[in-house]
């Protein structure tokens, strides 16, 4: 069996035992998008984030990352969770066995790679995976064709990895929406969270330091009124 039917048999499996579609509400036509919370440090927070409606954790596995958790801390945290919680692991320009490794290892359900991985490694991956790209007005649809995921996040174009907190453009991010299951990130924050699902009717999305009262540590009241401002908006 080759590797990209592989990958394709992990993902069907992933989404027959957590359909995602049913994590999202219809309102008026539109659709609430599913909230991915990035950044987590401990279980205490992504428990509290779960329960005031988070659909998506994202743990940071980049040792470089100020929000790097340690294989053991990721272990415990997903442990901890509800089943109907999806975890995702980042990862930075980590090696396909050191990928496959820790999804295994701590029972995350997907891996987001989020560096200057090629769609030959990425096609390499026998565990669920969804590539990050940073966009920059040069950026052509095709980099995301070339990684025929169904799944893919925007980020707002920064020179360093892992995510910046700068700002997406709105309008360039709004021309990728038809090209599968788009989740929006970069700069995400309560403030800005309905303008920018407005404007780009992204499949997800994805905040980290807009929530956050220092790297790793998520001021609540903040995720609250994220959350909050779509599902009773949007």
């Amino acid at each position: 069996m080759s590797h990209r039917i592989l990958d394709y048999v992990y993902i069907i499996a992933f989404h027959q035992q957590k359909p995602i579609q049913k994590q999202m509400k219809k309102n008026n036509q539109t659709v609430s998008p599913i909230i991915k919370i990035c950044g987590l440090t401990s279980l205490e927070q992504a428990l509290s984030c779960v329960e005031l409606g988070a659909n998506w954790l994202g743990l940071n596995c980049w040792i470089r990352s100020s929000r790097y958790v340690p294989v053991e801390k990721v272990m415990e945290i997903v442990a901890g969770l509800p089943k109907s919680v999806t975890t995702v692991g980042i990862f930075v320009n980590e090696s396909t066995k050191s990928i496959e490794r820790i999804i295994r290892e701590t029972g995350m359900d997907l891996a987001q790679l989020h560096g200057d991985e090629t769609p030959k490694s990425c096609n390499k991956l026998t565990v669920p995976w969804f590539k990050a790209f940073r966009i920059s007005p040069e950026f052509q649809p095709r980099q995301i064709r070339n990684f025929s995921c169904k799944t893919f996040l925007l980020d707002a174009y920064s020179k360093h990895y892992g995510g910046s907190g700068e700002k997406i453009n709105l309008e360039l991010a709004s021309t990728f929406t038809e090209m599968g299951e788009l989740i929006l990130a970069g700069g995400l924050a309560p403030e800005n969270v309905v303008d920018a699902i407005s404007k780009v009717r992204p499949w997800g999305v994805d905040v980290c330091s807009g929530v956050e009262s220092e790297p790793g540590i998520k001021d609540l009241l903040k995720v609250k009124e994220f959350i909050n401002n779509i599902r009773n908006t949007v």
